[in-house]
């Protein structure tokens, strides 16, 4: 599943955030306090991980709007 992959995605990227904290409803830069730093590492995270380019990606808010991205370029759930 998408979610539990990025989990550990944003384990790896944001180790100071507690994973069992992250929900689909939080938020990337309040909840997760990411930064345009940790935004980008994640990005190149999640294209390495799904063999994807993100476009548009200044629009995603929660980690609800990046499952849904992935799932719309990848085609998985």
């Amino acid at each position: 599943m998408i979610y539990d992959k990025l989990l550990e995605i944003f384990g790896n990227v944001i180790p100071e955030v507690d994973s069992s904290e992250i929900s689909m409803e939080s938020s990337l830069t309040e909840d997760l306090g990411l930064n345009s730093l940790t935004m980008m590492l994640l990005a190149v995270s999640i294209e390495d991980e799904y063999d994807i380019k993100f476009e548009g990606a200044e629009e995603l808010k929660t980690v609800k709007d990046v499952c849904a991205y992935i799932e719309e370029k990848t085609g998985q759930k």
